[in-house]
């Protein structure tokens, strides 16, 4: 009989909303759903569906399994080389089929929502999908959550998962952020005794798990790093462009901005003392098409120019430049960082570095339809392991999640 455990029913832990559930009932009208229903009784018939036959269950089963995979989502992404033997087994589906079976549990049921777990976590199931090439990871344990304001404590299944990315090499993990969490006590919880844990532990240890399946090979971290920063600068550079309105009065105004780049210039000429080489003579002309940009994109009066007909725009944005100085700069939660003057102030180090060490953007979704707003906002950055980390705060569809992820591994 299909049920579903606390941990994805219960409304407060955000892993199966009103949106999720709203559109497995439009996917499937044949249920005969009353979506006006609240989403606990929704929920139950959904689960009744399931019930009806085994077709049904597998039907929603594996829907679930889909929407733990998105929602709200810690997303850390790790270059994972492998080596060429493990390289040559896997270029055949039998190669990989085979080799995934040795670690494939006779006795577990492949959806994460059907097994009891303990302190260890286990490998729920292993899955190679074919058209993307993509080894597919399913790990959960028990965890502790503890609420030290009410001293109150309960137990949940923590799930992570782990895509490996046969083509490029990639190894994507995403886990729900979770704040007070502790290691699971079979004999119970005791706060003096217990050993907290984290969402970034529980990534890095499930991490250390797929690596030994498929024998991830270390690079060095610096390298790997700055790799990262210089995908997030190229995905900055690609949804930061001046638009088109300001590119034309730029280009109208080009002859008078190369008159006061050669008056700077000639006021900077000091016989025997000072001259300016043409080098940095190119340098002061970017600097004041740099000047022009900046007024003419913070005083434009519809901003709407810098969100139109792009699929995410900056809002937040942090980089370090070779002197190891930070620069922290900040919008509105959805005023386009492009209308602000930092952006243009710190503009020129960023291009000379190519390398940014983080991004907030609002990403334009792929279904709005759905959902209350059209876009939602996504942190990028490189940790301190030289890990890329994707921060979803609010809830984010699979595919949605996957269009940003695939922004940073296909550039």
């Amino acid at each position: 009989m299909l049920t579903i455990p606390a941990t994805y029913y219960n409304n407060n832990e955000d892993y199966i909303t009103l949106t999720a559930i709203r559109s497995f009932m439009r996917n499937h009208p044949e249920g005969k759903f009353k979506v006006s229903l609240p989403r606990e009784e929704l929920l139950d018939s959904i689960i009744d569906f399931g019930n009806q036959n085994d077709s049904n269950s597998e039907t929603v089963l594996n829907w679930i399994d889909a929407v733990l995979q998105e929602g709200i989502k810690d997303i850390y992404l790790q270059y994972a080389p492998i080596s060429e033997e493990m390289q040559l087994l896997f270029t055949s589906k039998s190669g990989i089929e085979n080799y995934l079976d040795a670690y494939r549990s006779k006795t577990l049921n492949h959806h994460v929502c059907m097994n009891t777990y303990g302190q260890q976590y286990t490998l729920v199931s292993a899955l190679y999908i074919e058209n993307s090439k993509r080894i597919t990871f399913v790990y959960c344990r028990k965890l502790h959550v503890h609420d030290k304001k009410n001293r109150t404590t309960k137990e949940i299944d923590y799930p992570v998962i782990a895509d490996y990315f046969l083509d490029s090499a990639w190894l994507l993990i995403r886990a729900k952020p979770r704040s007070n969490l502790y290691i699971f006590n079979p004999d119970g919880f005791d706060i003096e005794e217990a050993e907290s844990t984290t969402t970034e532990k529980e990534i890095r240890l499930v991490s250390s798990l797929v690596g030994k399946i498929i024998q991830v090979q270390k690079e060095p971290k610096s390298f790997i790093s700055a790799q990262l920063k210089n995908k997030i600068f190229n995905l900055l550079h690609a949804y930061s462009n001046t638009p088109t309105e300001i590119a034309k009065v730029m280009e109208e105004k080009k002859s008078e901005i190369q008159d006061i780049a050669n008056n700077i210039q000639t006021l900077c000429a000091v016989p025997n003392y000072c001259n300016i080489s043409q080098s940095m003579a190119k340098d002061i002309k970017e600097d004041i098409s740099n000047i022009i940009e900046k007024y003419l994109s913070i005083n434009w009066k519809d901003k709407n120019i810098f969100i139109k007909d792009r699929l995410a725009y900056p809002v937040k944005l942090s980089a370090t430049d070779e002197e190891e100085s930070k620069v922290e700069q900040s919008a509105a939660l959805e005023e386009p960082l492009q209308t602000k003057a930092l952006f243009f102030d710190n503009k020129k180090m960023l291009y000379k570095s190519k390398q940014c060490d983080g991004v907030v953007f609002q990403w334009k979704r792929k279904k709005p339809e759905n959902f209350l707003r059209d876009s939602f906002a996504v942190r990028i950055f490189v940790n301190q392991k030289g890990h890329c980390v994707f921060k979803f705060s609010e809830y984010t569809a699979k595919e949605d999640i996957e269009n940003v992820v695939f922004s940073i591994i296909n550039d």
